[in-house]
């Protein structure tokens, strides 16, 4: 992967330097080390894409015969208009709290192609069965599934895919969770976010909690499957180190409500990269709706 140059990682001057913002995990790391990547993956000039991808040996899954009702049910509220503004060790207890909560709902996206299977994050938008990942994590598969962290397998459709925002839903058959809620405006710069992944999909911890430092920021994938989206603007900037496999996966503030799709991350693992919900909400809107 070419080496992504110092300064295009710099943050602005305003900002304290990036140790100060450094993410940590909430909860320890995985055992075994770090994730298995697929040869092919994606490279940016700035940054580089975080699907995760292994090879197959037959290109066939064979998923449960049998489906099996919900593992878990929960539900949300967010804090009313008037709720006071969190102090930053309360931001830290609210984020660890709403890991706790959602991070049950999270999945493991699994798009099985000809010759390679691609891994991802997926979360629920609605109570039907449906989850919002990233195109590039669905856009070389034939078939798909989710895998939830306790093992189990369900089978899943694609039915929603748009390369040009890097967005695709995705439809578990046997599986309803509770929707995450979304927050159409744009975050705060130093605003407390936490990331959700499917450790399945990382091989690391899933939680990471970090802050905003950056908006409308761009990056430009060098070597984008035909079809995928290689341009991105306008995305969210957080200093936290995330891996292969966190694509798709939510960033969520102190509410609860997922304000970004995780999406790029920087070569050096200085910063990771999210797609606003507020630039993708109508589109969100329209496919539930239909």
């Amino acid at each position: 992967m070419p080496h992504v140059p110092d300064a295009a990682l710099t943050p602005p001057s305003f900002l304290p330097p990036p140790e100060q913002f450094e993410g940590e995990p909430l909860s320890g790391d995985a055992p075994g080390g770090g994730p298995r990547r697929h040869p092919l993956q994606r490279t940016v000039s700035v940054l580089v894409v975080v699907a995760m991808g292994v090879l197959i040996g037959s290109g066939a899954v064979v998923f449960e015969t049998t489906l099996n009702p919900p593992a878990h049910q929960s539900s949300r509220s967010s804090p009313s208009p008037g709720a006071p503004t969190p102090t930053p060790t309360d931001s830290l207890q609210l984020l660890n709290l709403v890991a706790a909560n959602d991070l049950p709902e999270i999945v493991m996206v699994v798009a099985v192609g000809s010759t390679s299977e691609e891994l991802g994050t997926g979360w629920p938008i609605d109570a039907n069965g449906d989850f919002l990942t990233n195109d590039h994590v669905v856009h070389n598969g034939e078939s798909f599934h989710v895998q939830l962290a306790s093992g189990q397998e369900y089978p899943a459709q694609l039915i929603h895919d748009d390369p040009g925002t890097d967005l695709a839903e995705i439809h578990v058959l046997g599986l309803r969770e509770q929707p995450f809620p979304i927050n159409e405006a744009l975050p705060s710069v130093g605003e407390p976010v936490v990331v959700l992944a499917s450790q399945g999909a990382t091989g690391r911890a899933p939680v990471t909690d970090s802050q905003v430092n950056g908006l409308d920021e761009s990056a430009t994938v060098t070597n984008a499957s035909p079809g995928e989206l290689s341009d991105y603007r306008g995305m969210i900037r957080i200093p936290a180190k995330i891996y292969p496999g966190n694509s798709g996966g939510p960033m969520l503030n102190t509410a609860g409500q997922v304000v970004g799709i995780l999406t790029l991350a920087a070569q050096n693992g200085q910063g990771a990269f999210a797609i606003p919900i507020a630039h993708i909400a109508q589109e969100i809107r329209n496919w539930v709706g239909g």
